[in-house]
């Protein structure tokens, strides 16, 4: 078919995906159990024994590594395109063709976004308590001591020096 050409100008939907790159510090974190231990020495009578308690403790770190994010942008663009044929020839819908296609794509600098976010964090948390224990007093209380002599009476003063000791106990109520 011969004759004057005819244009005409179809829009044709072109659709792109980029992914924008971020460089992030995450925190990383690190946590061991360890084991604590206290002892303490326990008296019975005349033997002592020492007696241990260990408990777990969960012992944490954070550290800042430098890892890459990528977010995906995707964008449809409408992109004209002129056909053109001979008049009196018909335009017929074809199949659809796609195809990958690189382009430089100019854009503006990327724009950092940050919020804050509240963690909690939680610790075994040992408090030492005090333990009171009795211990022996004593108490030196001198005394006078007076013996009778049957020839020239006097009073001599010899010193005696006798040790009070008590314990502690319910019974004298000073426990």
């Amino acid at each position: 078919i011969q004759g004057p050409e005819i244009c005409r100008t179809e829009y044709e939907s072109e659709c792109w995906t980029k992914q924008e790159v971020h460089d992030v510090e995450d925190d990383v974190v690190s946590c061991t159990t360890e084991v604590e231990e206290k002892c303490e020495d326990e008296t019975s009578g005349y033997t002592t024994n020492t007696k241990c308690s260990k408990w777990p403790k969960e012992v944490c770190s954070v550290s800042k590594k430098a890892v890459k994010k990528y977010t995906p942008i995707t964008g449809c663009t409408k992109e004209p395109r002129e056909l053109c044929a001979p008049a009196g020839c018909g335009f017929k819908q074809g199949a659809e063709e796609c195809f990958d296609k690189v382009q430089t794509v100019v854009q503006d600098a990327p724009k950092e976004q940050c919020t804050l976010e509240p963690q909690r964090t939680c610790k075994h948390v040992t408090k030492l308590v005090p333990k009171l224990s009795p211990t022996e007093e004593c108490v030196d209380v001198p005394k006078e001591v007076c013996t009778r002599s049957r020839t020239n009476p006097r009073k001599v003063k010899k010193p005696v020096v006798k040790k009070w000791c008590y314990v502690p106990s319910e019974e004298s109520g000073l426990a």
